[in-house]
């Protein structure tokens, strides 16, 4: 090894095992006694659905009086509000039938196919809707829509 190399390496070893010097105190007695102003009060964010929703283009509710008991016991259990819904029940074309749960406050869907819940986040569209997640996409407007799964054919699908 060459000697800086050594006497640089020694140098670093001793000063691993020595304390830290304190940091000297403030001497600016104006600075250390003037009051502290308080940070401005942030403006709590609004949140807005993901698209907007207009209750005309979206399909007909199916919820059955059942299934909104079971939304409301499950919501009372948790101690939370019940979370605003509409469920519909789709034919397609394709003879797959699927379920989509609209959420319109959060601005998002799920879509139940095949057993699977897929959570879809809603776009903006001039009319209609359009839920999607990249790899699956419902687009429609009241009791029709069109399901784009992956590589998939689109299928033509209507409320049940």
């Amino acid at each position: 090894m060459k000697p800086i190399l050594l006497l640089g390496l020694a140098t670093l070893l001793a000063s691993c095992g020595q304390p830290k010097a304190p940091d000297a105190p403030a001497t600016d007695l104006a600075a250390a006694t003037a009051p502290v102003e308080a940070p401005a009060a942030e403006t709590p964010a609004v949140e807005t659905p993901a698209a907007p929703v207009d209750a005309a283009t979206m399909p007909t509710d199916q919820t059955t009086a059942a299934q909104k008991a079971e939304l409301e016991a499950a919501a009372a259990k948790a101690g939370m509000p019940v979370t605003p819904q509409t469920r519909t029940s789709f034919k397609c074309d394709n003879d797959e039938a699927i379920e989509v749960r609209f959420f319109p406050e959060q601005g998002i869907a799920v879509l139940v196919r095949g057993g699977e819940n897929i959570e879809l986040n809603g776009e903006p569209v001039a009319s209609g809707f359009k839920y999607s997640n990249g790899q699956a996409s419902i687009t429609g407007k009241g009791n029709e829509l069109t399901l784009q799964v992956g590589m998939m054919a689109p299928a033509k699908c209507t409320a049940a």
